[in-house]
């Protein structure tokens, strides 16, 4: 789940996209003698932007991207340049590139394009873009929640009951629905201290709900002494009575979100806002720091290997990576080149690899990830579902059989991180869709 401001959407969009790809991207400018990395090359690139000097804008983003050419937002960058100096058909040609690997970065709202969209190739490029607009529909209605305003997120299901539970942000609750279709709250808003409930998880065999919970500004009750404040709650799976509960107390702002849980019980979380992975050992109440924040930039999604020795961790900015948990060693998977997984929100484990919801790249989508067989690369990125019509932050989901069962419309968006303000009037229903794969 991803609770990142949309504020920056008044910076020029070239500066978004560059500030998007690596998350201290603008906080410094690179010593005279810095070595030539992409970072580097895009603060000089910015840099140029904002003095206007549009030639040397593209020239540091072009070599940003000789270094990493398969970068969608180096490649839209570049495009930006292109047409800031007036080259409509090599600025077309980048941004076909983008709708060709599924990706729609918004160039006909950017002021950058401004000189180039009577052209002939813009018309072509706007053509394709009509395209990949279309929605791509594979699933049908689960259900609806008709609580406006529940901001759901995590969702599981217990393969034993077949009952299904959604995690509430603004309400600090977690509703469960039966397979008859009964609808009741699980956990009471603010049982126990439980604040917005961010990701959920069942340890069947232990008959355990865990749910990762943090204080954020539009959940009911806030206080702003709480912020910053993060753990994970273990629930009676049969009665809903809190088993224990685990609490970061360092000081620091964490979000602690995506949850994944082994055989021997072990849960493992990871924070989205301090980035880093955290285990609470099973009959533990204590959080243990398993990687910490230098090694990933916005850890999401987990997923276990199946043989317990690897955490594959999604990281909201570039992607999958594998890490073993009796070396601590990560690697980045390697993935097709005309793959983009950035944007990633959670991660569910299935017989060849993963499913995720991808939400950082527009359309929004869910996403099929095979594994080779060795487990040592994505081999294929299959688009599961694109551009829903019920789509308003579809967000991480949950295997259910042979489906895939996730909320298209959070509506995160209608609540303020900053102000703690919801816009409850334009709130509905919630919708669960089911994704056959």
């Amino acid at each position: 789940m991803d609770l990142r401001s949309s504020s920056t959407r008044r910076i020029p969009r070239a500066l978004v996209l560059c500030s998007a790809y690596a998350l201290c991207l603008l906080t410094a400018s690179p010593a005279q003698d810095a070595p030539a990395t992409p970072e580097a090359l895009n603060t000089a690139a910015i840099k140029a932007y904002k003095a206007k000097n549009y030639a040397d804008f593209l020239s540091n983003e072009k070599r940003a991207l000789a270094l990493d050419p398969a970068n969608p937002r180096l490649i839209y960058n570049v495009a930006c340049g292109e047409a800031l100096t007036g080259n409509a058909a090599e600025a077309v040609r980048r941004l076909d590139d983008l709708v060709a690997r599924k990706l729609d970065m918004g160039a006909e709202t950017d002021d950058d394009f401004a000189g180039i969209k009577k052209t002939p190739e813009w018309a072509s490029f706007l053509s394709k873009l009509a395209e990949l607009r279309k929605p791509l529909v594979h699933s049908t209605p689960a259900f609806e929640l008709l609580d406006k305003e529940l901001i759901a997120t995590g969702i599981t299901v217990d393969p034993g009951t077949g009952d299904t539970f959604i995690a509430s942000v603004r309400e600090r609750k977690i509703v469960r629905r039966t397979r008859l279709g009964r609808v009741s709250n699980f956990v009471d808003q603010a049982q126990d201290g439980f604040m917005a409930a961010a990701s959920l998880l069942i340890d069947s065999p232990h008959q355990l709900l865990f749910a990762s919970t943090a204080a954020v500004p539009f959940m009911r009750g806030y206080r702003k002494e709480d912020d910053g404040k993060s753990g994970v709650y273990v629930f009676d799976l049969k009665s809903g009575k809190l088993v224990r509960k685990a609490l970061l107390t360092d000081g620091k702002k964490h979000f602690l979100n995506a949850l994944a849980v082994n055989r021997a019980g072990d849960v493992f979380v990871s924070d989205s806002l301090t980035p880093g992975i955290y285990r609470v050992k099973y009959g533990n109440d204590q959080l243990e720091l398993l990687a910490a924040s230098s090694a990933f930039r916005a850890t999401q999604g987990l997923a276990f290997s199946d043989d317990d020795k690897t955490l594959y961790v999604a990281d909201y900015s570039d992607g999958v990576w594998a890490l073993d948990l009796a070396t601590g060693t990560r690697r980045h998977l390697e993935a097709p080149a005309d793959a983009w997984l950035g944007g990633l929100d959670g991660l569910s484990r299935v017989a060849d690899g993963f499913i995720a919801v991808q939400i950082g790249v527009k359309p929004e989508r869910v996403l099929r990830l095979r594994l080779d067989p060795q487990g040592q690369r994505i081999a294929a990125v299959d688009v599961l579902e694109s551009n829903h019509p019920d789509y308003n932050g579809p967000i991480q989901g949950a295997v259910d059989g042979n489906t895939f069962l996730y909320v298209a419309n959070s509506q995160l968006g209608l609540a303020n991180a900053e102000t703690g303000a919801f816009a409850a009037d334009r709130a509905r229903a919630t919708v669960v869709l089911r994704l056959p794969f």
